[in-house]
């Protein structure tokens, strides 16, 4: 027996083939050490890629200055599960790098305090991005559970690659 590729499937792996390439150029490997969930306030819902652009400039120039930014994948969804927690209401999740000098608990103090500043929510969910949960992989995958809907999560314009970063290699070494 054959297996049946349907139309959502081509669109499902065109749309993870689209997301892993914008990650990997311009490094050789995946920086990218947490898996982060983000709500948003009642009143930046409608407005959320704006607040997010915001969050992300302040928060790359508080951790690295005006030269490097962390890298980072941004998907914006809106929960079409009825029995989600996040249903008929747009979220966040974000792949991003932890800066080596900083310890995890002044990042996601300086993260999330930032976050509950510019999008008015302090409903933040850490994980660690591990390959016993599916590695990147598996998160882009989850991320883009709602392209059988038509709806593409992955925001291009708000995540940063290394390869935008003329600065990133000198920064490293």
């Amino acid at each position: 027996m054959s297996e049946v590729i349907t139309i959502k499937d081509i669109q499902a792996d065109n749309e993870f083939g689209r997301v892993a390439k914008f990650l990997r150029k311009g490094d050789t490997h995946l920086s990218l050490d947490y898996f982060v969930t983000l709500h948003f306030s009642k009143s930046k819902q409608q407005v959320a890629e704006h607040h997010i652009k915001h969050f992300r400039n302040v928060l790359d120039r508080k951790i690295y200055g005006k030269h490097r930014r962390l890298q980072k994948a941004v998907f914006i969804e809106e929960g079409k599960n009825a029995t989600s927690r996040s249903y008929n209401e747009r979220h966040c999740h974000m792949l991003i790098e932890k800066p080596k000098h900083l310890t995890l608990k002044q990042y996601k103090k300086e993260f999330n305090t930032l976050w509950e500043e510019v999008c008015g929510s302090d409903d933040i969910d850490w994980q660690r991005i591990t390959n016993k949960k599916g590695g990147v992989g598996g998160l882009i995958d989850y991320c883009n559970k709602e392209i059988k809907y038509g709806i593409k999560a992955f925001t291009e314009e708000l995540s940063d690659n290394s390869y935008q970063q003329k600065n990133r290699n000198k920064a490293h070494h």
